[in-house]
């Protein structure tokens, strides 16, 4: 049966992820068709209904990006995968009988592609600069990784604060701080992580000062258009280990996949290369 997906986000002209369904669908023998459908592009656009709408027009489910996963998941009407909902935003919804179901596969995605990069390494002290869709992903993330300590920053004091109360009320050790203290806070971590869209083709600069990155052990960065922004350059410059934004994209690819399909696509050196080349 043809399942009709797509891609749902604001300014998504240069996603890949319509390749990448459409590859993995012809690699295991499923039928999709899948659309990017860009909410500045749409005349009237309201997300708070559109998910709605999408249901009623016959899609099985659609991938979400920013600006609209916590939108999403105030539209739902529960988590399809436990614990999910804890997070507080959506990237991946299913329909079912007019109803909206949601997963966050940025949360477990980001949990594979650190575990496939960093084996047997916990991620210690952790800097964090986002906390809106995707940083609530990642920072849960980081903490069931076992992060010693994660510190937060966002310009929206009170969505940092917010999460941090969050992640608080699991009994994770997190602690938000102000701008004026992150070079500091820097030189304590282990590692870096820019969960901003600080970085991306349309927003050039760096969430972190370049100028502290220095003895870290390890950054991730969110964006992956472009795969090498100003703030992981910098940070491979001094030696770091890199998660690429790639390395979230590619799995959590690969678990929406999963949740549309039913099937489980091994995360192969050949697969994982070939994604990689699409990408600009």
């Amino acid at each position: 049966m043809l399942k009709k997906l797509g891609l749902v986000g604001a300014h998504i002209g240069r996603s890949r992820m319509a390749k990448l369904q459409s590859y993995l669908a012809d690699i295991s023998g499923e039928s999709v068709q899948y659309e990017l459908i860009d909410g500045t592009e749409i005349e009237g656009f309201n997300p708070e209904t559109y998910f709605h709408t999408l249901a009623a027009q016959g899609y099985f489910g659609v991938n979400v990006t920013h600006p609209y996963k916590q939108i999403a998941f105030a539209q739902t009407a529960g988590a399809l995968i436990e614990g999910h909902d804890r997070i507080g935003s959506y990237n991946t919804l299913r329909f079912d009988q007019g109803k909206i179901y949601g997963a966050n596969t940025d949360y477990s995605g980001f949990k594979r592609g650190y575990q496939y990069r960093r084996p047997q390494q916990t991620p210690g002290k952790v800097l964090m600069c986002g906390a809106g869709g995707v940083g609530r992903a990642i920072a849960f993330a980081l903490c069931e990784l076992g992060a010693d300590k994660l510190y937060l920053f966002d310009i929206n004091q009170a969505q940092a604060d917010s999460l941090a109360n969050e992640l608080c009320r699991y009994g994770y050790p997190v602690e938000t701080i102000r701008a004026e203290a992150l070079p500091e806070c820097m030189q304590s971590c282990d590692g870096l992580v820019n969960c901003t869209a600080l970085g991306m083709y349309n927003k050039p600069g760096s969430a972190l000062p370049l100028d502290r990155i220095q003895t870290q052990a390890w950054a991730f960065d969110a964006v992956y258009t472009p795969l090498h922004t100003e703030f992981l350059t910098a940070c491979q410059q001094q030696g770091m280990q890199c998660l690429t934004g790639f390395d979230l994209w590619i799995f959590q690819g690969l678990d929406a996949f999963e949740i549309f399909t039913g099937t489980d696509v091994p995360a192969t050196e050949d697969l994982i290369s070939t994604a990689l080349g699409w990408l600009d």
